[in-house]
């Protein structure tokens, strides 16, 4: 556990099973992780995360996200710049709009419009975009954008 590493995270709140039950929507198998963070620093031997939340992006006990794995960086991927991305982030609002974009994007043809709110995150959006602004590349998935990831497809693109 290092500060810059990735976490996948379950928890048992209404946010977290739907998310879960919309993945098993559209691609016909659920995923047992329904958050993605960034560990930020380790502090008296407690852990940190980064993450985007319903509260925006803030920073919180490792603990306060349910039962986790812990992903580190693939090779080549710097986790100060992870770091550096993520801690810019703090105060920017949750994009509510994303989530529901998803929704729509589960019951609509690949073609249909993404909405988002500028300057705004999801939980797998800023962490996947940590991971790109530090250098980690991945061909285009089953995800259209990283804004729109869910963090059973980016931890999907992490292990493979």
């Amino acid at each position: 556990m290092t500060p810059g590493s990735i976490v996948f995270a379950h928890s048992g709140g209404i946010m977290a099973k739907a998310i879960r039950f919309g993945e098993r929507l559209r691609w016909k198998k659920g995923s047992h992780w329904n958050h993605a963070c960034v560990i930020s620093r380790i502090e008296d031997g407690v852990a940190f995360v980064i993450q985007a939340d319903l509260r925006g992006v803030n920073e919180a006990s490792l603990e306060s996200v349910g039962e986790y794995t812990i992903v580190e960086l693939p090779e080549g991927v710097s986790a100060d710049k992870v770091l550096e991305f993520t801690r810019a982030q703090l105060g920017t609002k949750y994009s509510l709009l994303s989530i529901v974009s998803i929704l729509i994007d589960i019951v609509t043809p690949n073609w249909f419009p993404e909405f988002r709110r500028d300057s705004t995150w999801i939980c797998s959006a800023v962490t996947g975009e940590a991971l790109r602004a530090a250098g980690w590349f991945t061909p285009k998935s089953n995800w259209g954008s990283i804004y729109t990831i869910t963090p059973s497809q980016l931890y999907d693109a992490l292990i493979q």
